[in-house]
């Protein structure tokens, strides 16, 4: 009797070992089946097409900005805006909605890197065109060069736009809304270490009409953080010239553009893409500098 059930008790791992393998085996087949079909897309199709049908995926944020720039027969997606937030979040939607494009195409991508939240999103059959920036601000500010410029200048800067002020993606709502989800104490702690390390609160407007728009608001979130951390407030005007050549590029498939990003298909987007020869992999702070 020992024996029999010695050999019950071997017979039984013995078969959940070869189960095992065989898993293992049937998941690294279906990888490689789903890596195999991502590079018969590749070879394909072309990195850049004027001949495939042009989609943009973008920030909640953007709204306004894109809404009078795109034909209006374009497929345009936009994501919550405040997915920024949490990267791993951010990645997965943007994939969601890159698998959910049918027809091999060219994706206009309307974020940057975005605390690395963009990284890792594969192609597919479809071009992704993004800007190569570190932040959705500096696509706000017209260029990668204007952002860095100012950082020099204002480290710290946290920065604040009608999309973001509309979407209550701001400190004080934050604030609110910790008040709202956990107590006083809680909020005050939660805001004190995400924000307190910024020095200046900027709103980033595209007309002096928008500005004067969005001031109440601005300078509502202003007196908030200047009365927890002496934050300095100012505005500054933008600049479309990133967004108007990043919704060119479909158009001018032969054109070069630094400033800009194109995965082919059967691509991944990586980290590398977005840093130039001397630069290092951006910190995540949230959205500022």
């Amino acid at each position: 009797m020992l024996r029999v059930r010695r050999w019950s008790v071997l017979h039984s791992g013995f078969l959940e070992t070869v189960c095992r393998v065989f898993e293992s085996a049937m998941t690294s087949t279906t990888q490689e089946r789903i890596q195999a079909a991502d590079r018969e897309s590749a070879n394909a199709l072309p990195v850049l097409s004027r001949t495939r049908p042009t989609v943009v995926i973008a920030c909640g944020a953007m709204r306004e900005l894109l809404q009078d720039r795109i034909p209006k027969d374009t497929p345009t997606f936009y994501l919550e805006t405040t997915l920024h937030n949490t990267p791993k979040k951010l990645a997965a939607a943007l994939q969601q909605e890159v698998d959910a494009v049918a027809r091999p195409s060219n994706i206009i991508v309307g974020y940057g890197l975005c605390g690395n939240g963009v990284v890792g999103v594969k192609s597919r059959a479809h071009t992704l065109i993004i800007p190569r920036t570190h932040d959705c601000v500096a696509i706000f500010l017209g260029s990668h060069q204007r952002y860095v410029q100012r950082f020099f200048a204002n480290p710290n800067t946290y920065y604040l736009t009608r999309g973001w002020l509309e979407a209550h993606d701001d400190p004080l709502h934050d604030y609110l809304y910790y008040v709202k989800d956990y107590d006083e104490e809680t909020a005050d702690y939660l805001v004190e270490m995400k924000y307190r390390h910024y020095r200046r609160l900027c709103m980033l407007g595209f007309s002096q009409k928008e500005l004067d728009a969005c001031r109440p608001m601005a300078m509502a979130v202003a007196d908030f953080c200047r009365a927890r951390w002496g934050i300095e407030y100012e505005e500054t005007t933008g600049s479309t010239a990133l967004l108007e050549s990043l919704l060119k590029m479909p158009a001018n498939p032969d054109s070069a553009n630094p400033e800009i990003v194109v995965v082919p298909p059967g691509g991944e987007i990586r980290m590398e893409m977005f840093l130039g020869q001397r630069e290092v992999a951006p910190r995540p702070l949230g959205r500022g500098e």
